[in-house]
């Protein structure tokens, strides 16, 4: 039950923890948004696969608390989000009828509007609902193809964070502590879906995760102004 309890709460209290990090810093600048895409789209592909491949319930809920955390973040990230252009106010029916934005490939997850990211969200599940009804739940070849893409799209999150730190050569708005809960998550889920047998997509996603949790943490120490790894080499002789 402990294992349970613990595989639900520990991916998504990581990024309460970034929230608040936005609010201690009153900034979210460093932080690539694109992670929350990721994560949004693995999470609701992996409730919809769940309903075609009865995995571990912890997973699931998992899945449905990540969700929630993800859409708490992008409100931090837009509130603290410097130079923000001036939200347009519009109607609850111009936003009901409107998604000439919120379908604009060039602008997709670059809105300055957070009901906008919900009308995405939500347009994406009705998709999924669409074609999941069509093929139905029997089609076992179409719900692997589900798995794939969950874990396909969570498998990569922390690439953009990872090119976001290369190119600030800054981590000042990255929590630490969600990157050690990513890195003790990662771990512990790996491990999880090993025990449990988990479909296979998981426990190659986990490894994979694994890898870039190292490498992430890496440019914690390394880009921290702070850290005794930065101080070293701002020290060494040209």
């Amino acid at each position: 039950l402990s294992a349970d309890i613990l595989m639900i709460f520990i991916p998504p209290i990581g990024y309460i923890f970034q929230a608040f990090k936005f609010k201690q810093t009153k900034s979210s600048k460093g932080f690539a948004k694109f992670l929350c895409l990721l994560l949004l789209l693995a999470n609701i592909l992996r409730i919809f696969f769940w309903f075609g491949k009865k995995f571990s319930l912890p997973l699931l809920f998992q899945a449905i608390l990540v969700i929630i955390s993800q859409i708490y973040l992008i409100h931090a990230y837009l509130e603290y989000q410097e130079d923000l252009p001036m939200k347009t106010e519009k109607t609850f029916r111009e936003y009901l009828t409107n998604w000439k934005e919120t379908l604009n490939l060039k602008k997709i997850w670059d809105w300055n509007d957070e009901i906008e990211y919900f009308k995405f969200i939500l347009f994406i599940i009705l998709i999924l609902s669409i074609i999941c009804s069509i093929f139905g739940t029997k089609n076992i070849q179409f719900f692997e193809i589900l798995g794939t893409l969950s874990v396909s799209c969570e498998t990569f999150i922390e690439l953009p964070q990872i090119k976001e730190n290369c190119m600030a050569k800054n981590t000042k708005n990255l929590s630490g502590a969600m990157v050690l809960m990513w890195f003790v998550g990662d771990l512990f889920k790996t491990t999880y879906n090993l025990m449990y047998k988990s479909p296979i997509q998981m426990i190659i996603g986990g490894i994979i995760m694994n890898c870039e949790d190292i490498i992430l943490s890496s440019q914690v120490l390394f880009y921290n102004e702070d850290s005794f790894l930065n101080k070293v080499f701002q020290k060494r002789p040209k």
